[in-house]
């Protein structure tokens, strides 16, 4: 969250939310199964609206990401 309300650094909070949430859904569509523990689904569809909101967040601020990817490969 801290990552995320720093401009400068929200692109790293999009990026890092998104790792973590993929992981997350990864799991819903393998191991755990949609609806755990009779929620309904509700766990899983909002990992899905974390991981469209990250995937926004990293549209926003596209071109910081693509400066640093630049800058770290060189």
């Amino acid at each position: 969250v801290v990552l995320l309300s720093v401009p400068r650094t929200a692109w790293l909070g999009g990026l890092l939310g998104l790792g973590v949430i993929a992981g997350a859904l990864f799991f819903h569509l393998t191991v755990l199964g949609i609806e755990v523990q009779g929620d309904g689904g509700t766990l899983f569809y909002l990992a899905l609206a974390v991981f469209v909101a990250c995937l926004g967040v990293l549209w926003l601020h596209r071109a910081e990401l693509e400066a640093q990817i630049k800058r770290i490969l060189g």
